[in-house]
This record gives C-alpha cells, sequence and structure tokens, in this order.
C-alpha cells in the first residue's frame, strides 16, 4: 500500500460521501485512498455506500479492480470498528443500486457486524424489501455451501424473531 497524505484521504472520505464524482476525479488519488480507514474506522467507499451514491461506488469499485485485481473482494468487503461493510450501509439505507453493484463485486452478504447482524438482516429489518428480495435471489443462485442462519431464515420465511 502506498503512503497514505491524512489530508487528501479526509478529502476522498468527504467527496465520497458528499456524491462529488467530479472531485474525486480531479483529485485522482490510488486506490488505496477508497479502502483507508479514517480515524473513526470509516473508508470512502463506506460512505459512498450509506449515502446512496451508486456513480461514485460503481468508480472506486472499477479503480480497485484495476488496482487490486482479484483481490477487490477483500476490498469491497472492508470492515468498520463495529464491523460494517459498505454492503452493511447500502443494505441499511436502502440503496438497492449499491447494494448491486457491490455484490456484483464480491461483496458478501453473510459477513456479520459486531452485533452479530448481516446485511440482508439489516435490510430486512428497515422494510427494505427491493434489498431484501435481491439478497434473496442472490442467494437462490448460489449454491449453498453452508447452513442457512438465523438472519438469512428470518428473510426467507419473513417472519419476526421472539
Amino acid at each position: 500500500m502506498a503512503t497514505i497524505n491524512n489530508e487528501l484521504l479526509d478529502d476522498v472520505i468527504f467527496a465520497a460521501r458528499s456524491g462529488d464524482l467530479d472531485d474525486l476525479k480531479t483529485a485522482n488519488p490510488s486506490a488505496d485512498y477508497f479502502v483507508t480507514k479514517n480515524d473513526m474506522g470509516n473508508t470512502a467507499l463506506h460512505m459512498a455506500s450509506a449515502n446512496g451514491h451508486q456513480d461514485v461506488v460503481a468508480w472506486m469499485v472499477e479503480k480497485l479492480a484495476e488496482n487490486k485485481g482479484d483481490r477487490v473482494k477483500d476490498a469491497v468487503n472492508i470492515q468498520n470498528e463495529q464491523g460494517n461493510t459498505p454492503l452493511h450501509w447500502g443494505a441499511l439505507n436502502g440503496h438497492l443500486a449499491v447494494v448491486e453493484i457491490l455484490v456484483k463485486n464480491g461483496a458478501d452478504c453473510k459477513i456479520k457486524n459486531k452485533m452479530g447482524k448481516t446485511p440482508i438482516y439489516e435490510a430486512q429489518q428497515r422494510s427494505h424489501e427491493k434489498v431484501a428480495e435481491f439478497f434473496l435471489a442472490t442467494m437462490i443462485d448460489e449454491e449453498p455451501d453452508e447452513p442457512v442462519d438465523e438472519d438469512e431464515q428470518f428473510v426467507e420465511n419473513g417472519y419476526q424473531k421472539q
């Protein structure tokens, strides 16, 4: 990883949070800046995902793929201090287009945060049905390699936990 300039990192995270793709392109930071954590443990990819800036997310993921190659999956699954991935935040806020971009590029909808919640659970709890349906369709398309956990069962059956 290249040496990170903290001032540039702050600018990149601010532009990602604000959805300012032009500023990001002008700054032209290395892809490492998109997945470098700030003092609060968040990355530019987290911020763009949380705020539904699909054009920014798509551009960052494209740059990550160019730089990281087959390690882009690790980059899109980076967790902040609470264990949330960019996918958690996209799902939590109901940003279907962001969720689709992240999943297409290897984001794992089964990663649990420190509260034990998956992106699937977060979407369902907040009644983001289109996001939950997308996750379910994605899971159906995948070959199951492990038992279905409680959160996935919750989404599939649509019942409330007791």
